[in-house]
């Protein structure tokens, strides 16, 4: 029997599920399909240890409760920044994210947040090819805490933040597209994140390999993507890319 819940142990790792029908090539709506932003620089910060071996840290009761949630894994990251862990997982039942905070008694905890997801409405689709074209700018905008201040053009990139505007704007356009189009009209709490890293050291003449993975989410909509970047350099980000983007309605109140 195939295990598609998250594993419990570094060495088993899960079979990520590939749940509903394919996005549509164009929007449904009639509200537009949301902007193209231009590329920030990334910030690379170094993860302790691969996602299988943070994920294992979170301990036995962490890692069952979040399981007991999330049907199958679809996709999933798990990172380890000065010394407190944190995951992000996608499942066919529930989008749940797991954050480092400090609880009553002033000791470090977790806040497990679990978005309950109808899944008669996932959709996915496949985004390959190159990002936009970089506009010519005097720098690129710096993506992390103390990044300098931009003009965003539209209400969701101001509530999105240069940080995050910045990380899509490496993505192919029908990516970041697909990211933010259930979102344009709404002005409700919208949560989001993103994660990225390089394997390995080398980078070559032909550039180096970008692995990344990203969400946002509100109370009705959860859109996620994860994929590859290749031939990134930090002067020109990714020549070309192989991602997947997901989505799904909220059903339910948060849990």
């Amino acid at each position: 029997m195939v295990d598609d819940r998250l594993p419990m142990r570094s060495d088993r790792a899960g079979t990520p599920a590939r749940p509903g029908p394919r996005l549509p090539a164009r929007s449904a709506g009639g509200t537009g399909a949301g902007e193209v932003h231009s590329a920030g620089r990334l910030n690379f910060t170094e993860s302790v240890g691969t996602r299988e071996e943070v994920w294992e840290q979170l301990g036995p009761k962490i890692q069952e409760r979040v399981n007991a949630k999330i049907g199958q894994v679809v996709e999933w990251w798990a990172t380890n920044h000065s010394g407190r862990n944190s995951a992000v997982v996608l499942g066919t039942e529930a989008f749940v994210t797991v954050e480092p905070t400090i609880n009553a008694a002033g000791k470090p905890a977790h806040e497990i947040r679990a978005l309950r997801l109808d899944g008669a409405t996932f959709r996915r689709a496949t985004v390959t090819g190159a990002p936009p074209p970089r506009a010519a700018a005097p720098a690129a905008r710096a993506v992390g805490p103390g990044s300098p201040p931009s003009a965003p053009t539209s209400a969701l990139s101001r509530r999105l933040g240069p940080s995050m505007t910045g990380f899509l704007g490496h993505l192919p356009g029908r990516a970041q597209q697909l990211l933010q189009e259930p979102f344009l009209d709404d002005h409700t709490d919208l949560w989001h994140d993103c994660y990225f890293f390089q394997p390995g050291s080398g980078h070559g003449m032909g550039g180096g390999t970008l692995r990344v993975w990203c969400y946002l989410a509100n109370r009705r909509y959860v859109t996620f993507a994860a994929g590859t970047g290749h031939g990134y350099r930090e002067d020109t980000g990714p020549r070309s890319w192989e991602l997947t983007c997901w989505r799904a309605e909220v059903t339910g109140n948060p849990r």
